[in-house]
């Protein structure tokens, strides 16, 4: 690159094009193809040119920042996803409709310091982004083999006429199921549309490319569309980063999808012809946080814009358990060692204080209690009665690293759940002693890289 090219795009940067510089089409590092990709000469003064473009991409996100990340006007967000998002209840509940729900824990932290938030909720459990997608979920869809009413779910009012796609089966009453409020907008134009892929697909390269990246990519389009029609900002598209299981998979043979959510190709069969040993990836807890990792990171090679890390805040509240050589040589070998997080990884939390999960006991604690009698298949002893799912303190740190990463501002300080009624739901309570630790943790895990999550690394523009 010339230095007359490397002046062209600092001003391609400071006059807002940011996108004209790193978006040459061209094949992805995992060997697809996508917006972003494209790879651009450097300079033969790397210093030079690393620190120049530095300089610009400050300048930019200084006079680009929404107006909802200072709190001059409300975040409008919208989740999209399953379970790992609407957040099902434990066992010993009492008010089964007090979720631990990832939307109003958001707002709730969010607003506790001093941001507005409106959120809405597209959830169906165990299913993949592509049932959400519009192009399966037309507005007032009339045939009923490919649709059916959302008239039986008590979280959605039924006058609102939504429809999802037929066939998922079983159904929960806990759903918020309504893929047509993404291009409703009930709220006017969204700011952002969080989405969560099923846990299980991240990590496995052909579900990626039959489920993932189509999805992102449709909603890609969806989202210029939406902007060329409102004469807006473009919403922003942010990956949620899942987690872990307590121990990683424990089973060496792939489960069974859900009926009706894996249209594109049984889950069971893309896993098995997926590059390298399956089980090697995910056999533990640190080996499945990594992998998940960095497939979602793969997210913003194909349309994201924003990656949200809550799975690797997991891992440091449980202690940053080491990867070991031979499951991460898999994983980084499925890449081409062309990583998509380009991170000494796990991230650990700055003062082993705050780490308080670590092991199997405490960490299971960061899980769903499904009671006494439950038969866990996430461990080995007898004395451990979860789920894969979050507990109420796995959610307040999810929410946690939402806010850090979306406001791109600490969360050390936020408000601490503890029965208060957000948006007509009545929230879960954990101590302020665990909220202080989470919210550390999810500090550590976001402040520190808030370029890599938003995508404005220097590997972004090479």
């Amino acid at each position: 690159m010339t230095p007359s090219s490397i002046l062209l795009a600092l001003v391609l940067l400071q006059h807002g094009a940011a996108d004209a510089v790193p978006s040459a089409a061209g094949n992805c590092p995992d060997g697809s193809s996508g917006d972003g990709c494209g790879i651009l000469p450097w300079p033969d003064d790397e210093d030079t040119g690393l620190k120049m473009l530095q300089t610009a991409g400050r300048k930019l996100r200084a006079k680009r920042a929404p107006s909802w990340q200072s709190g001059e006007q409300p975040l409008k967000i919208l989740f999209v996803g399953n379970s790992f998002t609407y957040g099902p209840p434990p066992f010993d509940r009492e008010d089964k409709t007090s979720l631990n729900n990832l939307p109003r824990l958001f707002k709730f932290i969010a607003e506790s310091l001093g941001k507005k938030v409106i959120q809405e909720e597209d959830t169906i459990g165990g299913c993949t982004i592509d049932r959400h997608l519009p192009s399966n979920n037309p507005e007032a869809c009339s045939d009923f083999s490919k649709c059916r009413p959302v008239d039986d779910f008590p979280r959605v009012n039924a006058s609102l006429l939504c429809t999802m796609p037929v066939g998922i089966t079983p159904l929960n009453p806990t759903y918020h199921p309504c893929p047509q409020t993404l291009l409703r907008q009930p709220h006017g134009s969204w700011d952002v549309i969080a989405v969560n892929e099923h846990s299980w697909g991240l990590p496995v390269s052909e579900i990626r490319r039959k489920y993932t990246h189509p999805a992102l990519q449709e909603l890609a389009q969806v989202k210029e569309l939406m902007a060329s029609q409102a004469r807006q900002a473009k919403p922003l598209v942010a990956m949620y980063m899942t987690w872990a299981y307590l121990n990683g998979v424990l089973d060496t043979i792939p489960p069974e999808g859900k009926p009706g959510c894996w249209t594109k190709g049984d889950p069971v069969d893309l896993t098995l012809i997926s590059p390298g040993r399956w089980h090697e990836k995910v056999k533990n807890f640190a080996c499945q946080g990594y992998a998940i990792a960095q497939g979602a990171a793969t997210a913003l090679w194909h349309g994201a814009d924003v990656l949200v890390p809550a799975g690797l805040a997991w891992q440091a509240a449980r202690g940053t358990p080491e990867i070991d050589a031979s499951c991460k040589k898999e994983i980084d070998e499925e890449y081409n060692m062309k990583l998509p997080l380009n991170l000494t990884l796990p991230l650990p939390a700055s003062n082993t204080k705050f780490a308080r999960w670590s092991g199997e006991q405490l960490g299971s604690q960061m899980y769903r209690y499904m009671g006494p009698d439950y038969i866990s298949k996430f461990t080995l002893s007898p004395d451990i009665h979860v789920d894969h799912h979050a507990s109420e303190l796995g959610m307040y740190l999810n929410a946690l690293v939402f806010y850090a990463t979306l406001f791109e501002s600490s969360p050390i300080g936020a408000g601490v759940p503890a029965g208060q009624v957000i948006d007509n739901m009545t929230l879960p309570t954990i101590s302020p002693e665990d909220a202080i630790a989470l919210q550390h943790i999810a500090h550590d895990t976001v402040m520190g890289n808030l370029d890599v999550w938003w995508n404005r690394t220097i590997s972004a523009y090479r």
